[in-house]
């Protein structure tokens, strides 16, 4: 551990603020290198507490910690739980009226927030970048990291671009933020951020009170029982992940025709319909969402006793990821995925549009 950093004071905060008496795996080498001014790349388990490792630094570090997120669901998510802890939270995104803007930016130059959220197309606007450079960066953190790979390469290339957002923000240390990344996805997140010689904390993934299991369906019938059984068998809150919109909208229809209380979220809804949908389910109006992947990152209510994948989702760390949202309390929850062959034909499609052919790839 560094020297010089008051340890007993951020203990204090943690309690005081977070009702933490203890710090998980990860989270106090994540922090001592923050406070540090190091670049670190944190590997911690879904539900292992990351938001944790820049809010306490934000408390002590003398300019602002600006974190990077990659959905709306989650920059609101955050910044309530933030706000709920008293620290001074700004953020720059799509969804504030122009009014809300002018009044974040005026916060933000005269220096009132600790944290300042924002998503990576913010950080490509000049007078954003000069806003932010002139109130002082402390610490850039990029949360999710893992997105840089999964989304920078393809439909979200303002991923590629934060390193020379770095640079304009006078090069601050980096902290990225993931729960999955393969040794491939960790040298593209280093690379891509520009990241100097960073640490790496890296603490497992393994989740023991996490039942994760694969059920075998052979027709729409089928799967729909497996699911209300699911549904039904849960203390708690759900959340249905399905492949695509129509799908969202089918499901949702159907459960709600059988009673069921459930919401729906999926990008092409508008902006106040998605955060009615989130706040309802984390105040426990409705006890499901059925959502595309837009839904979740990040999300953290407790009390979340089943994920289920209506869908095969894009990938093993893509389940991961969704099924790590249940049981973060630490009790008993379920990840299932209803298994039906002809649902591959969804994710084949998907691939088929992400890579060339054998002749485009000769062709080049």
């Amino acid at each position: 551990m560094t020297k010089g950093i008051d340890w007993p004071a951020i203990a204090g905060e943690a309690a005081r603020r977070f009702g933490v008496r203890r710090f998980r795996p990860g989270q106090r080498d994540l922090i001592d290198a923050a406070l540090a001014g190091r670049d670190a790349l944190g590997i911690l388990p879904t539900g292992g507490g990351k938001s944790l490792t820049y809010q306490i630094p934000a408390l002590f570090l003398p300019r602002a910690v600006v974190v990077v997120s990659p959905l709306l669901s989650l920059v609101q998510d955050q910044r309530e739980k933030a706000e709920a802890a008293r620290i001074d939270v700004a953020r720059l995104d799509s969804t504030l009226s122009s009014s809300e803007e002018r009044e974040a930016v005026a916060e933000i130059a005269t220096g009132g927030n600790d944290l300042i959220y924002v998503t990576p197309e913010r950080l490509e606007s000049p007078e954003y970048l000069s806003l932010l450079r002139e109130r002082g960066v402390s610490l850039l953190v990029v949360d999710e990291a893992h997105c840089i790979s999964q989304w920078g390469h393809d439909f979200r290339p303002a991923y590629l671009g934060l390193a020379e957002a770095a640079r304009a923000l006078g090069a601050p240390p980096v902290l990225a933020l993931t729960a999955t990344a393969t040794p491939e996805v960790v040298e593209d997140i280093v690379r891509q951020l520009g990241m100097r010689d960073p640490q790496v904390v890296q603490t497992g993934v393994d989740r023991p009170n996490l039942f994760l299991e694969v059920r075998r369906t052979v027709n729409r019938a089928m799967k729909e029982q497996a699911l209300m059984e699911l549904l039904r068998a849960a203390d708690g809150s759900a959340i249905v992940y399905c492949a695509t919109v129509r799908k969202v909208e089918e499901l949702h229809r159907w459960l709600r025709a059988q009673g069921e209380n459930v919401g729906r979220y999926h990008g092409k809804l508008k902006v106040s319909e998605r955060e009615e949908t989130q706040r309802r389910f984390m105040s426990g109006e409705v006890r499901a969402v059925i959502a595309t992947n837009a839904f979740g990152l990040g999300i953290d209510k407790p009390d979340i006793r089943l994920v289920a994948h209506w869908n095969f989702p894009g990938s093993i760390e893509a389940w991961y990821q969704e099924a790590g949202r249940a049981g973060r309390d630490g009790k008993a929850a379920r990840a299932t995925l209803l298994y039906r062959l002809e649902d591959k034909r969804i994710q084949s499609y998907f691939l088929g549009g992400k890579y060339p052919d054998r002749d485009e790839s000769l062709s080049v």
